[in-house]
């Protein structure tokens, strides 16, 4: 479990410092495309991201169309902290490929994951997560558009910091994008240090292919979105308050129906994709019982 005792108010904290903005118009998506230019065309020099290919000074791609975004604001200074964006299934050609499916997909274990059996209607994928540099000023956090880098991983845990990291508020409003639109699984292209980072929250995503050289190194993962929140609320009940406002927006189910899980599952191609705690947990929500994982001091029976 996540050692963050000296920040058992995480909703607090973060109420006193940030905002979450839903960027639903032109104008704020337009703060989001050049925020984005001046980190990965400006800041990173990424291949693909030369400033020339923007003229307008707005880094905007073919996923835009169908994607939702949110802006985290720095509450006393009105700041934009950072962004978030979610590329949802093309509602006009569901069999169109999702970012990673088109620049990792040959990467994915056949083993584990059956791209063609995911609920495509109820999957989207995150990007373009990305830290202003002013919020990227610890160690070499100004080197990574979403500020992460070992530094951060040792600095989260410091007693003097009142909330462990700005991308915390970014995977909030990811939660709260994705339970108003109904998405239920999440691909994203993971830098191995970024997942790691949400691993100490119980909040990380699961790989599903290797690691590839594509904008630095990342790793094609999946998560059920229920799942990646029951884990919280079992081994880290600050994080879960905070990204779930206290179970206002998910509360912890008590039963689930077969076909509910189905629509979930079916994209994984083997049992060796869930484990045991999950199924233990999955078997007992479906019996309408309440698992012992689920009350305080619960027995983990963990892979």
């Amino acid at each position: 479990m996540s050692d963050i005792s000296h920040m058992d108010n995480l909703l607090t904290a973060f109420g006193k410092f940030f905002e979450i903005i839903p960027a639903n118009t032109s104008q704020l998506q337009d703060q989001f495309f050049c925020l984005r230019y001046q980190v990965y065309s400006q800041e990173n020099q990424f291949p693909g991201f030369e400033p020339w290919r923007f003229p307008d000074g707005r880094e905007i791609d073919k996923y835009d169309k169908r994607s939702l975004y949110s802006l985290l604001y720095h509450r006393e200074s009105r700041n934009i902290v950072g962004g978030v964006r979610l590329v949802l299934c093309d509602p006009e050609d569901p069999s169109q490929p999702f970012p990673i499916e088109e620049h990792m997909g040959h990467y994915f274990d056949s083993k584990l994951i059956d791209p063609a059996r995911l609920p495509r209607s109820t999957t989207a994928e995150v990007s373009r997560l990305v830290l202003a540099k002013r919020f990227r000023c610890r160690g070499n956090e100004a080197l990574y558009p979403h500020g992460m880098d070992d530094s951060s991983l040792e600095s989260q845990l410091d007693g003097r910091r009142q909330f462990p990291h700005p991308v915390l508020g970014l995977i909030v409003a990811l939660v709260r994008m994705s339970i108003q639109h109904d998405i239920t699984h999440w691909y994203a292209g993971m830098e191995p240090r970024l997942n790691r980072f949400l691993q100490r929250f119980n909040a990380n995503l699961r790989p599903i292919g290797l690691k590839v050289n594509y904008c630095g190194i990342r790793q094609p993962c999946l998560e059920i979105v229920d799942d990646m929140l029951l884990r919280v609320f079992q081994e880290n009940r600050a994080v879960w308050e905070l990204v779930t406002d206290e179970g206002r927006i998910w509360p912890v189910p008590q039963e689930e129906s077969l076909e509910r899980v189905a629509r979930r599952d079916i994209c994984w191609t083997s049992g060796q994709a869930i484990d045991k705690y999950q199924s233990k947990i999955r078997v007992a929500r479906i019996q309408g019982m309440a698992p012992p994982a689920l009350r305080e001091g619960g027995e983990d029976d963990g892979p």
